[in-house]
């Protein structure tokens, strides 16, 4: 900008051609030149958009994103309270000009804004559980397993005392009532496996009794292994 309000004030190139050959703004460069005529333009005078209250560089404000992105990604994304507390020692390590606020409560203001592809999200509850099946899921794509070599096998439980399902009654009425075994009913543990090329293994039962008694095996499938768990 101050080669061109130059080239209009000594070499007498008008405002609309300068502003047209070096790409500036005509109105700016017509208000610079008015400047430089009545008082001079100072050496530190910043030119073009100037962030206001910018406390980052935007190196700085790159790295900070780089990070809340893979903490997210690995299910642990920081809160707002926990990234106000981190801005303030990420300004403070580096020696940066900070808001007097920031140092009283030693965490970054409320108003503090990331200016990048990030926004505040609700998380889905993720357990343990998923969070490593997540990442054998890619384990398995550096490992480069194939499907003989990787079985799911879950666990289940099956009551001898099946719950009564819908049946037909006169509408209205509160209470239907269906007849079932006395007995109360009893959780057998079921395990089941299968190869994700599609074989399978036959089922392992785990009855709560300390004897087994051989007419459980009457209906079993073929293969079935049983076992009780007392």
């Amino acid at each position: 900008m101050l080669y061109t309000v130059d080239d209009v004030i000594s070499k007498g190139i008008s405002l609309r051609k300068a502003a047209s050959e070096h790409k500036v703004n005509y109105k700016s460069l017509s208000r610079y030149v008015q400047m430089k005529r009545k008082d001079g333009i100072p050496k530190d005078h910043s030119f073009g958009y100037q962030k206001t209250r910018q406390v980052f560089t935007e190196e700085i404000e790159g790295e900070l994103v780089d990070y809340l992105i893979a903490a997210s990604k690995i299910f642990n994304g920081l809160r707002t309270e926990e990234l106000r507390e981190l801005a303030y020692k990420l300004t403070d390590s580096n020696t940066a000009p900070m808001p007097d606020e920031w140092k009283e409560n030693r965490k970054a203001g409320i108003d503090l804004v990331i200016t990048a592809d990030i926004s505040l999200r609700s998380p889905k509850a993720t357990s343990l559980q998923t969070n490593d099946t997540m990442r054998q899921s890619r384990r398995r794509n550096e490992e480069k397993f194939t499907p003989d070599n990787m079985w799911n096998i879950d666990e289940t439980g099956v009551t001898t005392v099946q719950a009564p399902t819908k049946q037909i009654a006169k509408k209205g009425e509160q209470r239907v009532g269906a007849v079932v075994a006395q007995e109360r009913g009893t959780l057998v543990a079921e395990y089941c496996g299968i190869r994700a090329s599609g074989n399978h293994i036959p089922p392992f039962l785990v009855f709560p009794r300390v004897n087994a008694q051989d007419h459980w095996r009457l209906t079993l499938s073929p293969g079935t292994q049983r076992q009780q768990a007392g």
